[in-house]
């Protein structure tokens, strides 16, 4: 109980303007990261952000790559001849991403938002800053090693019943990724 007291008089005076609670979540790369003790109490800006990444998790794709698929089918639309093949293409590369048990980038970008150290304003997310701090994690740990960690497996609870291998996963996930993004500037610079 002492120990806990002490960690909250630290995040205390690292982060003194702050109303909600911060406690100590997790080290990482020799830096602590700190969240909310009340996930429901997170300022407005990071709280906006915590609802995207998740809408983003929940949907298997960030917001840009929805853009640049959307841009690439109202650009098949309207050719003079749509090209059934390519939107059939397109269809089915968004089935596959429907069809992904999670991606890891985007579980890092949530984890980014969430978690935040002493560097950064508690009520704020600065997206150039969370790039780097994701850059980071992903140097210091295996995927599997973060993502497992207590505070982490809070967040993205379903990772507990995992059945396969995270490291692996990711490997996989990132090269699916890049397949689909290459897929998109494709069909872009075919059009020109």
């Amino acid at each position: 109980m002492k120990l806990f007291k002490q960690f909250q008089k630290n995040t205390k005076r690292i982060f003194p303007n702050s109303k909600a609670v911060i406690e100590f979540a997790f080290r990482s790369g020799g830096v602590n990261y700190y969240t909310y003790a009340d996930i429901f109490s997170l300022p407005y800006e990071r709280g906006l952000m915590a609802m995207a990444a998740y809408a983003e998790l929940d949907m298997r794709c960030s917001r840009e790559y929805l853009l640049k698929h959307t841009e690439v089918v109202t650009d098949i639309l309207n050719q003079k001849t749509i090209d059934i093949y390519k939107l059939n293409n397109l269809n089915e590369q968004m089935k596959q991403r429907l069809a992904l048990a999670t991606d890891i980038n985007l579980m890092y970008k949530l984890a980014s938002v969430v978690y935040f150290d002493k560097n950064e304003n508690p009520a704020r997310y600065e997206q150039a800053y969370a790039e780097k701090k994701i850059e980071k994690w992903k140097k210091d740990k295996s995927v599997q090693d973060f993502f497992l960690q207590k505070p982490l497996i809070e967040l993205i609870p379903f990772l507990q019943s995992v059945e396969f291998d995270l490291d692996i996963y990711s490997t996989i996930n990132r090269e699916l990724n890049e397949r689909h993004l290459d897929f998109l500037r494709m069909q872009k610079f075919k059009k020109r």
